[in-house]
């Protein structure tokens, strides 16, 4: 009977304030959720990615040569230990009647391996099988025709479509990187037969280091080791390099032998001839030969003298020709990852504290019973055993909804918005004890330990002392009432809102620092999207005015290059003739050398803050403002970067807002005056008078026609690969702000309710003096007003601290996000706190009017 009626008071507990234990557990789930969800996602997302890496065997490296590939280099390649080396083709075609690009892999058989998605692989010449982003045009069993140009090296150009397949090394369906064909975008990508490449040399070389796969991608050790293996690549190649152009050389060089042997023995004929007295009409006929082949011998070897080394470029999985999508959603990863490291464990200190708060106000009201139950002969055990239940009971249930909804629900959600366009597939779903139990020990702390620690504290007095009302704390002058000339010109409701929020003190910190941490998050999170959305308007809008760069071949003739000349002159609003050279060290750069400086038609040099104009001079380089920070200089200072092979002094002679991508700047006297080298136009910089997306990807279809053309990279392929990182970030960034406002609302309503509740007999003796409803109810919320006022100057301060560390961590090293923030993201936090008391305002005068006062006056002696 006896333990009947203790676990009937036990359960009396749960019940007797449903709505208390009902925002225990959503303020722990609500934390756990947040902090299991993001914490989470970061290491699923990776070991999906690395899953799909093992499985393909993805290649490590990709080499290239401008003199092609041949088993002569695998040979050499594979000499190394632990090395496995495959030997394949690609071309990029444009297809018939379009401009829209796609990349031809020969068929792989031991790396970066192709996963079918419907359909078969290829079985002769006349299939093929495509990449995702051509399902929707295709169907199995469709003919696909591409267009004759100059760099195709198909035999033939109609197949029938045979399947669908995932590429290992292109990770992306919409960013997929630049094109030597159609508008010099990337817009798929197929693979075929080995059969179907018109030539004699491969076009690529796929290499694996055995070492490489015992570390994920997406750990240092894995970048470590990839650096010394590239370094081992590179010596080695260079030595292969010498032994190539011998080989290369061979058969021109048996050729001139012999054919010098045939001219001297014309030679000797044409001497003998002349001994004999032959004709001289028929001697200058053989002398014109000999003269002809002398001159075309001569041409060889002064051809085969110039031949330089094959050159030999080493790629990685973050730098090969369509890696932009290996790149973004490794970096979201990290992003996420540096997010669920701040955002969630603020979120989770907030709920926890307040949970903190709940629990001794709980502990405080249960003093009588607790008296009673002791009186009856409980022990101390049984009483305290009580609000332990009670904490661990609802904690437990709090945390467990939000494991299980941030493990199975959140971060699923966040990944499948991250990788969307992704190959890699759907998240696998991992379980990470560390997490769990850390969730679970928080928990407990803040619920079952305040707990246990209030009424071990309480239950030490007599019961009979127990069964009374705790006695008030005694009387004491706050700060306010030692400044007279101030506190004698308050109100008598502004002096007992002034004592009544320093006589509660707890509840004051609480309510403070619960809509300080609601602001916070509410203002970091909406500042995260403001920071990302703004990048490519500012970059691509305001700084960057050119719509695309036209790489040119020198080697043409005048002719040929008229016709570029003339789709300029038709086309392009501004132009420019341009070195682009590319800046080697940690963070790579494309350099920009303008002949006069005559820049500011095609960039906006400006700096980030104050937005002051930046000329270009002949006395130093303006640097991207985040290659600024990654080589640590300012204005003023000289930095070393690696220009044409060579180490050279770079002075900085200002740094400009930029936020996708490395950049430097400079004339053409600083270039020359720097570098010691010569000035040579490379590049035709363009900005076009129609600047829509889709005139832009015909004129960019239209330079690649061009004989004098080999390349175009415009600027709508980095626009999209932007906007891919932004959006995923942006919606990852719409839940935390959502899970940011309920937290705000549980947190206000909780406090609120604890305030009522404690104060009931107060507003009852007011109600009593004849207060009416509207003051009663501001005699107890104006407390609220108040604090949530302090709360929310504090909140957004330390949001903008939040916004400045998290848009640090969430930045890759080619992007950085614009940490300025506009005047409505100050003011959504504060309109949506005040939203929330308004309303929680009109529910306490709705319950305040609702009090019995004699009931709540009867003395509980």
């Amino acid at each position: 009977m006896k333990k009947k009626k203790y676990w009937k008071d036990v359960l009396h507990a749960f019940t007797i304030s449903f709505g208390r234990t009902l925002s225990i557990v959503f303020l722990l789930a609500l934390g756990a959720m947040a902090l299991t969800g993001l914490k989470v996602t970061g290491p699923n997302m990776q070991n999906t990615a690395q899953e799909y890496a093992s499985k393909t065997k993805m290649a490590d490296f990709y080499v290239t040569s401008n003199y092609g590939l041949t088993k002569t280099e695998k040979a050499e390649l594979n000499k190394i230990k632990g090395v496995q080396v495959e030997l394949a083709n690609l071309t990029d075609v444009a297809i018939k009647h379009t401009n829209s690009a796609v990349r031809i892999f020969s068929v792989p058989k031991k790396m970066s391996l192709c996963t079918l998605i419907s359909g078969r692989m290829p079985k002769n010449d006349a299939e093929i099988v495509l990449g995702p982003s051509l399902q929707k045009k295709y169907r199995v069993g469709d003919k696909i025709v591409f267009s004759k140009d100059k760099a195709n090296l198909l035999r033939k150009n109609a197949y029938t479509v045979v399947g669908f397949a995932k590429s290992a090394d292109i990770w992306d369906n919409s960013t997929m990187g630049s094109s030597s064909a159609g508008t010099g975008e990337l817009k798929g990508y197929a693979f075929a037969s080995e059969k179907v490449f018109d030539s004699a040399f491969y076009t690529i070389g796929r290499i694996r280091f055995d070492d490489l796969s015992n570390h994920p991608y997406y750990t240092d050790d894995y970048d470590k080791k990839a650096d010394d293996d590239q370094g081992l690549l590179k010596k080695k190649l260079q030595k292969i390099g010498q032994t190539r152009l011998e080989h290369l050389k061979a058969q021109p060089l048996a050729k001139i032998k012999r054919t010098k042997q045939k001219l001297s023995e014309l030679k000797e004929n044409i001497e003998q001839a002349k001994r004999n007295g032959v004709p001289a009409l028929m001697i200058a006929r053989q002398q014109e030969r000999y003269d002809q082949g002398m001159s075309g011998v001569r041409a060889s070897e002064n051809k085969l003298s110039q031949m330089k080394k094959p050159t030999y470029t080493i790629d990685d999985r973050k730098s090969i020709a369509g890696s932009d999508g290996y790149g973004t959603y490794k970096n979201a990863t990290t992003s996420i990852s540096a997010v669920g490291n701040v955002f969630p464990v603020v979120l989770y200190l907030v709920a926890a504290l307040v949970t903190l708060t709940t629990m001794t106000r709980f502990v405080d009201e249960e003093r009588l019973n607790a008296g009673l139950f002791r009186a009856l002969g409980y022990t101390k055990r049984q009483v305290i055993s009580k609000f332990v239940i009670y904490g661990f009971v609802t904690s437990m249930s709090g945390t467990f909804i939000g494991i299980l909804v941030g493990n199975f629900f959140l971060s699923p959600m966040i990944s499948d918005i991250v990788s969307k366009t992704t190959v890699v597939g759907s998240e696998e779903i991992g379980f990470y004890w560390s997490y769990t139990l850390l969730t679970v020990a928080a928990a407990l702390i803040s619920s079952v330990l305040p707990a246990l620690l209030v009424a071990i504290r309480n239950l030490g007095e007599e019961p009979a002392h127990l069964m009374l009302p705790k006695p008030p704390a005694s009387g004491s002058k706050i700060l306010l009432e030692k400044i007279a000339f101030l506190w004698q010109k308050l109100s008598f409701t502004q002096k007992v809102t002034a004592r009544n929020i320093f006589r509660y003190k707890q509840r004051m910190l609480m309510t403070i620092f619960g809509v300080a941490g609601s602001v916070a998050l509410l203002f970091s999170g909406l500042g995260i999207q403001t920071s990302v959305s703004g990048v490519s308007k500012r970059q691509f809008g305001q700084i960057i005015k050119y719509d695309m760069l036209v790489f040119n071949d020198s080697k043409k003739s005048a002719g040929q290059k008229t016709k570029s000349e003339q789709l300029l002159a038709r086309k392009a609003r501004a132009q420019e003739n341009v070195m682009l050279k590319s800046v080697h060290g940690k963070n790579d750069s494309s350099l920009f050398v303008f002949p006069d400086g005559n820049i500011n038609s095609f960039v906006d040099l400006r700096e980030r803050k104050g937005g002051q104009k930046i000329p270009l001079g002949n006395s130093g380089a303006v640097f991207s403002e985040k290659f600024a920070n990654l080589c640590g200089v300012k204005k003023g200072d000289s930095v070393k970067l690696k220009i044409n092979g060579k180490k050279v002094r770079v002075r900085v002679s200002g740094v400009a807002e930029m936020y996708a991508g490395h950049f430097i700047y400079m004339t053409k006297a600083y270039y020359e005056k720097a570098t010691h080298d010569s000035y040579q136009s490379n590049v035709t910089i363009v900005r076009l008078k129609d600047q829509d997306v889709k005139n832009v990807e015909n004129t960019a279809a239209d330079f690649i026609k061009l004989p004098d053309v080999y390349n175009v990279s415009q600027n709508t392929s980095l626009i999209r690969q932007l906007a891919s990182i932004v959006d995923s970030l942006q919606m990852v960034m719409v839940i935390l702000t959502v899970l940011s406002v309920l937290l705000a609302i549980v947190i206000l309503y909780n406090l609120t309710n604890i305030n009522v509740a404690e104060r009931i007999r107060e507003l009852s003796t007011v109600k009593v003096l004849g207060f009416h409803n509207r003051e009663v109810t501001l005699y107890i919320y104006r407390e609220t007003i108040v604090l949530s006022f302090v709360g929310i100057v504090s909140g957004l301060f330390f949001g903008q601290i939040m916004h400045k560390i998290i848009l640090e961590m969430i930045g890759s090293d080619y992007i950085m996000f614009d940490p300025s923030v506009p005047l409505r993201i100050y003011l959504i936090p504060v309109a949506a706190i005040v939203f929330i008391l308004f309303v929680l305002g009109c529910f306490v005068n709705r319950k305040l009017k609702q009090i019995d006062m004699l009931e709540a006056l009867k003395s509980v002696d």
